[in-house]
């Protein structure tokens, strides 16, 4: 039969006409369609190597008088005969491979897999994805909702792609508040109150991020009193994964289809946030993670109490209380004040839950610059354990209409001894970025036994010293 011949006259009229007339038909170039390389006939001539150690993956190929088309994520990555990748995450990888020569690019193509054996991170990489005791993979999980609304005004959902290996998302508008960008992600996944959890979640993003926050809830409520896990802050430089982690976590009560309520408010326009790696499981099921020591960090130079540089010092400060153990409100805590800083609770019934036991110091502390840091602390001496008193140093409510609970300085727990304790934080600043017309010192004693008596003092709340 003979062969199927063109004739490439396209190229040459595009570069000039005059050519047609100087050249002869047997100048063109012929190409044969039938004489495209059998792909098949190359699986060998296609190398892939890993250095384990780098996590690069290297690609050859070495087809005489032919070229590759290597296709990657579904897409035409490169047609040089070789070239490196580097894969930051462990897990068994394919490429596909099409072999080109002058007549065409075969229609059949070249599979090959290789293993990337670790994650790399440049830093602590999270609990054990793959582990038998977590419980992310073997969930359903799905997005729920967003609510992107740049200037509180939402505008279309941002796009996304799903799956439970990974989130990833693009924020085309920028926003500049908090709780302006939110993901919700729900599961099926429930967990009994008074278990304690580990978990971890890798970002990454091509453009610095301040304030994510991550808030895992039961599902229709997300109410701080709550949720074990609530409006934790994570920070990314670009290109940087960044694993946020936590353990030992008590889950509070009954948690029964968690979501996971991811926010980037604050984000520039055209961030691109890939969410991977994500494990929750129960503390006593040991994956073989090592946690990381965190950096230890120096505690301030203090001013006097009785200094003018104390914040705290000479100004008005009024009591408030929310004593709901059970959830129902009784009579506030009996309260003094002697006037030379030290404030006394009497709390006669236990409070079992975090947020039963509210007791609040509204002064009259304004805060007008939101860059400038600032150092808090005050000794807490109780006559009993306490498993976990939350300090909460948060801009004051404006009536009941106007809440201001999510800009704050500090938000921590941490468990009360018999006798005095010492609570500290550095270099605050408002989480929200924002001035605040007052303060409020919220003390919340909630998991405090029966006949609790607690005197705080030596409250220092000052820019920030070295």
């Amino acid at each position: 039969m003979k062969p199927n011949i063109s004739k490439i006259l396209a190229a040459v009229l595009a570069v000039s006409p005059l050519l047609i007339t100087s050249c002869s038909e047997q100048d063109y170039y012929e190409v044969n369609i039938n004489d495209v390389p059998e792909a098949s006939a190359y699986v060998d001539a296609v190398n892939i190597t890993v250095d384990q150690e780098t996590n690069t993956a290297y690609f050859e190929f070495n087809g005489k008088g032919t070229y590759p088309v290597w296709i990657i994520d579904g897409k035409s990555y490169s047609t040089n005969m070789s070239f490196s990748r580097y894969y930051r995450k462990a897990g068994e990888y394919s490429v596909e491979v099409k072999v080109g020569n002058g007549n065409g690019v075969s229609k059949g193509t070249i599979t090959k897999t290789f293993t990337v054996d670790k994650t790399k991170m440049t830093g602590f990489a999270g609990f054990v994805y793959d582990s038998e005791f977590n419980l992310w993979p073997k969930s359903e999980h799905k997005i729920n909702s967003f609510w992107y609304a740049p200037g509180w005004n939402q505008i279309a959902d941002p796009s996304c792609s799903f799956s439970t290996d990974m989130i990833s998302l693009t924020l085309p508008e920028a926003t500049t508040d908090q709780w302006q960008a939110q993901m919700h992600v729900g599961t099926d996944i429930s967990l009994p109150a008074g278990e304690h959890y580990d978990g971890s979640v890798i970002f990454t993003a091509n453009m610095d991020m301040n304030n994510i926050t991550m808030k895992i809830h039961p599902d229709g409520d997300d109410d701080d009193s709550h949720s074990f896990f609530c409006s934790q802050k994570i920070n990314l430089k670009a290109d940087e994964p960044a694993a946020f982690f936590f353990s030992d976590l008590e889950a509070a009560v009954d948690m029964n289809n968690l979501v996971y309520t991811f926010d980037f408010g604050g984000n520039p326009a055209g961030v691109e946030i890939m969410i991977e790696n994500i494990v929750l499981k129960n503390h006593k099921d040991d994956d073989g993670t090592v946690l990381p020591e965190l950096p230890s960090e120096p505690e301030p130079n203090w001013v006097a109490w009785d200094s003018p540089d104390n914040l705290f010092h000479g100004i008005t400060c009024t009591p408030s209380f929310w004593y709901a153990p059970g959830w129902a409100q009784i009579a506030d805590p009996e309260f003094s004040d002697d006037g030379a800083g030290t404030y006394t609770f009497a709390l006669p019934v236990a409070a079992p839950e975090r947020w039963q036991a509210q007791c609040m110091l509204n002064t009259d502390i304004r805060i007008d610059d939101p860059t400038v840091p600032y150092d808090f602390t005050c000794t807490i001496e109780s006559n009993v354990d306490i498993p976990a008193v939350m300090v909460k140093l948060v801009q004051t409510d404006e009536g009941p209409d106007n809440k201001h609970d999510g800009n704050f300085f500090c938000a921590d727990e941490m468990p009360v001894a018999a006798g005095t304790n010492k609570f500290w934080r550095a270099s605050l600043t408002p989480a929200e970025g924002k001035a605040m017309q007052a303060v409020t010192l919220v003390l919340d004693f909630g998991t405090c036994p029966d006949n609790t008596e607690i005197k705080v003092s030596n409250i220092i709340f000052q820019v920030h010293h070295d």
